[in-house]
């Protein structure tokens, strides 16, 4: 490589720091940068690229630079343009890893077009293929199987697509979460078949066609070896199998590889992602180069001391110790609300009192199902939000739907006991229930009164019936939160939720955990208020704040990562929900903390509500680590 002394090679160096500086001047050979939160990586990344071309020559086409998603790979690209120029960034390859595998498929296959699923088309896919086996189809449900199919496939091993006829697709090793094993495999079986007939591929697939294609042609191997002769690759703690077997038989045999990543921010082992690429990454390149950019020029330093604190409590990471760039700020700050909705309700306080602009906060939670609260309060407030990912709406999961079944028929409509008129089971034939339901839409009567005309029970047998109607009777004279609890207890649906978990290995605590939130935090409303407030929610959630209007973020940890936002509150921060019960990998769950606390740029709260989902319950560990002796105070 040409000196720095180049004109344009010495612009690139203004304004970094010696470390900062050591990573862009890397010559040749594999390069490991460790790039801490707010330590600009992307700075470091765009400026290399620049380096490589001014001071070394490199022709801008022979550079593959690879990240996670479009909107990273494109902003990577506008800072090279900055850096670089117009020109040498449009030649040079910035995209995902699908999107190079896309490529390379359409490349073996002579230009064919690829007919490729969306995640939403393969979500409704595999919807469709669930509910067709009798299974649950809860959005929940379905993204829980997904993501064991992401897990399945993260491994080079797997085969490339799940062939219609196999025995069976997942190997004997592999334990899904979602389903029992035979559910799962004979799921997957149903996906190939659908797939094939469809002539479509998933992004998994992408991946393993082209591993299997560049290691099937060792001409187009040496040919894409060739014409890459740097790589670079962003959020390389995010790789899994598939993608590190990817980049390593690129690389060879010249090893311009240069990864840049934080062990501490690997946060997706639910899609396959291993930190262990970053962590061993000198295992599988002895002669790398190892630079670590320590310093964190976003955060002030009490977050930075806390974030140091909480993530040295992980024996597995690479020891380092952050530093702010910052010379002050305020401290982290506690808050201790007696419930979720109180905690809502204080976070509103906080934004109304701040006289910052609502696009200067951001609440960050570990699950969607926080979000309902906080957005039911903030609406309340008059406060415009944003919710990243969508609004996961409580009221439209299943178990919600059933009770509120039972709230419209208390409230007038005739037809809406139809779907629970067995749940809890009253030994309804179901050609009873079909005839009731026929005989009440005929005649837009009362589902319950249309039972007792079918004239297929006995009298005697109607007692459940008339059962149910008292139990009506008396909901339709109570407020919403009194209304669910009595679905819930005096009816016994909390009992069925019970059974329905243990015949279908479904997780009760969750399903009445979620029952608990939305009797807890329901409007004190009659039930024709509550239940256009119900509607007009729901509508409110499917319609999204336009870009650029000032709003409230609200955010899972996992989706804020690569964000930043002035003022900043983490949200639910107690045993049990982070770390979340789910993840039995604590130092995975303590690195969504470190995330999370590391997106405030100017001012941190940490909430911890005294009781969630109708329960007392206990700070998260994390909270001690991340305050240390200020905790006690």
């Amino acid at each position: 490589m040409q000196s720095s002394s180049h004109p344009a090679a010495r612009r690139l160096l203004d304004g970094l720091t010696p470390e900062q500086a050591r990573a862009v001047t890397h010559a040749a050979g594999p390069l490991m940068v460790v790039a801490g939160p707010g330590s600009g990586k992307t700075t470091v990344i765009a400026r290399r690229i620049g380096y490589l071309i001014a001071a070394g020559g490199v022709d801008p086409g022979s550079l593959l630079v690879l990240t996670f998603t479009k909107a990273a790979a494109d902003a990577l690209k506008a800072r090279t343009a900055e850096t670089a120029g117009q020109a040498a960034a449009a030649r040079a390859f910035f995209g995902t890893f699908h999107g190079l595998a896309y490529r390379m498929l359409r490349h073996a296959q002579r230009g064919s077009p690829l007919r490729i699923l969306t995640e939403d088309q393969q979500f409704q896919l595999i919807r469709r293929l669930m509910r067709a086996m009798g299974l649950n189809t809860d959005d929940e449900a379905v993204q829980d199987v997904l993501t064991d199919l992401s897990r399945l496939r993260a491994v080079p091993a797997a085969p490339p697509s799940f062939q219609p006829g196999a025995v069976s697709p997942v190997p004997a090793a592999f334990r899904p979460q979602a389903l029992a094993p035979a559910e799962f495999d004979a799921l997957l079986r149903r996906y190939a078949q659908a797939k094939a007939e469809r002539g479509l591929r998933d992004f998994d697939d992408l991946l393993h066609e082209a591993l299997a294609f560049l290691r099937g042609s060792p001409e187009a191997l040496a040919a894409y070896r060739r014409r890459f002769a740097h790589i670079l690759v962003d959020e390389f703690q995010d790789t899994n199998p598939v993608q590190f077997e990817l980049v390593r038989l690129l690389a060879e045999p010249r090893r311009n590889l240069c990864v840049v990543g934080d062990d501490d921010q690997a946060i997706y082992s639910w899609r396959g992602a291993s930190p262990e690429f970053l962590l061993a990454f000198t295992s599988h390149y002895p002669e790398a180069v190892r630079v670590t950019l320590a310093v964190n020029h976003r955060c002030p330093p009490p977050v930075v001391e806390a974030a140091n604190r909480l993530v040295a409590h992980n024996v597995k990471r690479i020891g380092k110790v952050i530093r702010s760039a910052r010379v002050s700020g305020g401290p982290v700050r506690l808050l201790t609300p007696a419930d979720t909705l109180a905690e809502a309700e204080e976070i509103a306080r906080l934004v109304r009192g701040s006289g910052a602009p609502p696009s200067d906060w951001a609440v960050i939670y570990r699950t969607n199902q926080q979000a309902h609260v906080l957005a039911e309060v903030l609406s309340r407030e008059g406060i415009p939000y944003r919710a990243l990912g969508g609004l996961p709406n409580l009221y439209r999961r299943w178990p919600v739907q059933d009770v509120l079944a039972y709230l419209r028929a208390a409230a007038g409509d005739g037809t809406a006991i139809l779907p629970v008129l067995n749940r809890p089971n009253r030994y309804l034939a179901r050609a009873v229930v079909e005839e009731a339901g026929r005989i009440a839409a005929a005649t837009h009567g009362d589902v319950l009164a249309a039972i007792g005309q079918t004239g297929l029970l006995r009298t005697w047998q109607l007692r459940p019936v008339e059962e149910l109607q008292d139990h009506l009777r008396a909901i339709g004279r109570m407020t919403a939160p009194d209304a669910i609890g009595y679905v819930r207890t005096v009816i016994g649906y909390d009992d069925y939720l019970r059974e329905y978990a243990a015949r279908a290995g479904g997780n009760a605590e969750e399903l009445l955990g979620l029952l608990a939130e939305v009797e807890r935090t329901a409007p004190r409303l009659m039930l024709p208020a509550f239940l256009a407030h119900v509607e007009t929610f729901s509508a409110e959630a499917d319609r999204r704040v336009p870009d650029g209007a000032p709003a409230v973020t609200l955010v899972t940890c996992h989706r804020a990562k690569g964000l930043e936002f002035p003022r900043v509150v983490v949200a639910g921060a107690v045993d049990r929900l982070l770390p979340h019960r789910s993840n039995a990998d604590v130092e995975e769950e303590r690195r969504l903390m470190y995330v999370a606390v590391t997106r405030a740029s100017e001012q941190l709260w940490v909430s911890v509500p005294r009781s969630y989902e109708g329960r007392e319950c206990r700070p998260s560990p994390f909270v001690a680590e991340l305050l240390g002796p200020a905790a006690a105070d």
